[in-house]
């Protein structure tokens, strides 16, 4: 996937929403106190990835990543908040002979964890995590047998949880149903989580979990999320516990049709970018929501964020300052994209905002 141009969002395929319109009495938020985003704290360019025709990168925790595919199937590269680049890391298994990476994230020690898959010089084809230090020497490895890694993120135990799916290699018929897993490099896999079947029974069930911007899974401070969003499902797992809470999500009305962004703060709160277009007045809607999830009830609300809702024509000039969407977090701060950041981000917090999940 790339991005066509600085200012516009990525626009990512996903399903169609049947929204609920109403929510239930208890459930609607303060409106004496509504979330409300800050003017930019801070702002880096990061011209050599984020430019016309380059790959998408992404952020996690405190840095942007990289694949360099056009460079090397193998090689991740990754910047700090300044927009310098800290690391470069060559990810490659002692075994392999050729390796090819499908996506990344960041350790916390500033290293690389990465996802992917290659030949091994036994001439098998095998599925991997790896890790790297600080300097970007690989460091550990795992292979993941038939399940196929899509996203990675590393606990603050030093852990790591996968988002893929599972399949037999002879007949690529699914094998093992769940779509999380949680591993450890010295003891292998720890656990397995949460059935494909219990997100979607379609046909193309696989799809919310490969397919960009349809599923997006965080590590945060003593917790894993995961967004399903074609089937608007928030799953929160407790990192030392293993235990899941489900939300389905709903909205007082309709919002974006697609969802360009998810981020968890390190006080747990948590957010999500959508976008959507009207063919009616050919206009693209681009807003920030707080994903409020109540422990008690499994219903989970969208709030929009005030001051990050814009509405525009696709092939017109946004004004400065629109908000297109959102990235990560960085601590307690939003990692943003706006009309005027250029080839950059922009850090941002969200004020007076409402409940989240303890």
């Amino acid at each position: 996937m790339r991005i066509q141009c600085p200012f516009l969002e990525v626009v990512l395929t996903s399903l169609l929403l049947p929204w609920c319109t109403t929510v239930t009495r208890g459930q609607q938020p303060s409106q004496q106190d509504p979330p409300t985003l800050s003017p930019p704290l801070h702002a880096a360019l990061y011209p050599e990835v984020m430019c016309v025709h380059c790959v998408v990168p992404s952020w996690d925790h405190s840095y942007l990543l990289h694949v360099e595919i056009d460079r090397g199937p193998a090689v991740v590269t990754m910047y700090d908040k300044t927009g310098k680049k800290v690391v470069e890391g060559r990810m490659w298994p002692a075994d392999a002979a050729k390796v090819s990476v499908r996506s990344a994230g960041a350790t916390q020690a500033g290293g690389i964890v990465a996802v992917g898959g290659g030949i091994m010089t036994d001439g098998s084809t095998q599925r991997f995590i790896a890790k790297t230090d600080v300097t970007g020497r690989t460091v550990q490895s795992i292979r993941t047998e038939s399940f196929s890694a899509c996203q990675v993120c590393e606990a603050t135990d030093g852990t790591v949880w996968a988002l893929g799916y599972g399949f037999d290699s002879a007949d690529l018929q699914d094998t093992d149903k769940n779509v999380l897993r949680h591993y450890s490099f010295d003891k292998g896999l720890l656990g397995s989580f949460v059935s494909l079947d219990s997100i979607s029974k379609s046909r193309d069930a696989i799809l919310q979990i490969s397919a960009p911007g349809k599923s997006f899974l965080r590590c945060s401070k003593d917790r894993v999320s995961v967004l399903f969003w074609p089937s608007a499902q928030y799953i929160q797992a407790d990192g030392s516990t293993e235990k899941f809470t489900r939300w389905q999500v709903v909205a007082p009305g309709a919002v974006g049709e697609k969802a360009t962004g998810f981020a968890v703060t390190q006080e747990g709160k948590i957010f999500v970018s959508l976008t959507d277009f009207s063919e009616a007045d050919k206009t693209r809607t681009n807003g920030l929501y707080e994903l409020q999830a109540t422990p008690g009830p499994s219903v989970a609300i969208l709030v929009p964020v005030r001051g990050a809702h814009m509405s525009y024509e696709p092939n017109g000039i946004a004004p400065d300052g629109a908000f297109f969407r959102l990235w990560g977090a960085d601590g307690n701060e939003l990692v943003v994209q706006r009309q005027g950041d250029g080839w950059g981000l922009s850090w941002a917090r969200v004020s007076a905002s409402s409940t989240t999940p303890d």
